[in-house]
């Protein structure tokens, strides 16, 4: 930007010098009888005088660039500051969330739940069903969140996702590879949505079980009684 504004004051510079030249050459060709020096004095103050204004022309042009430059950081820098005060302030004005008891946890819409939530509600469910129930979830649980183990002894690794989107097939591939790894007999998933064709066959091949919203709403039910 900087050569930009330079190749700018040197036009000027030509330009101011042309003009003055034009104009000193029309004022000595019109008097008669001028010494030849004041024809040199013309062209040689035209060049002082071009250069003198395409100079001035270049350093205003690089001071105003300067300002605006400084104008824009501290406009931003302003801005920032505003931005901490309002998310410290919101920060600070915020409630902490009360962490649910079972009881609430089995009375809420298991739709409002959180995915932490929800996962209890199901080792209540299954509590309640008489199975031995371990939480894994977190990182490295290969889709597994609950083992299950009943009176048979062996275990079963369950899934559980609170979507609103249908559950892909990709989630029953993994979920096979975490039954593995954890060691379990049956796998299943349970949902608050549905699952996809792909999902259905996956699952139906892999000895999967699928458990959808709607025939969740049947269970819960009969747990909330």
């Amino acid at each position: 930007m900087a050569k930009t504004y330079y190749a700018e004051g040197r036009q000027l510079a030509y330009v101011v010098r042309g003009l003055f030249i034009l104009g000193g050459l029309g004022i000595y060709f019109s008097i008669p009888g001028l010494h030849w020096g004041v024809f040199f004095g013309i062209l040689i103050g035209s060049i002082i005088l071009g250069e003198i204004f395409g100079g001035m022309w270049t350093r205003k042009r690089r001071r105003d660039k300067k300002s605006r430059k400084t104008a824009r950081t501290s406009g931003v820098r302003k801005s920032s500051s505003n931005k901490a005060k309002v998310s410290a302030h919101s920060s600070s004005a915020k409630i902490p969330l009360k962490k649910l008891t079972d009881a609430q946890i089995i009375k809420a819409d298991v739709r409002t739940l959180s995915g932490t939530d929800f996962e209890r509600l199901m080792e209540l469910y299954y509590i309640d069903q008489g199975y031995n129930v371990q939480r894994v979830g977190g990182s490295g649980d290969h889709e597994v969140d609950l083992i299950l183990k009943g009176k048979e002894g062996y275990k079963i690794a369950v899934q559980c996702k609170r979507w609103k989107q249908d559950v892909g097939n990709d989630i029953v591939l993994r979920l096979k590879a975490g039954k593995q790894v954890h060691g379990c007999y049956d796998a299943w998933i349970v949902t608050t949505s549905n699952f996809t064709k792909a999902a259905k066959e996956a699952a139906d091949r892999l000895n999967i079980k699928l458990i959808n919203g709607l025939s969740l709403d049947d269970r819960l039910k009969r747990l909330r009684k």
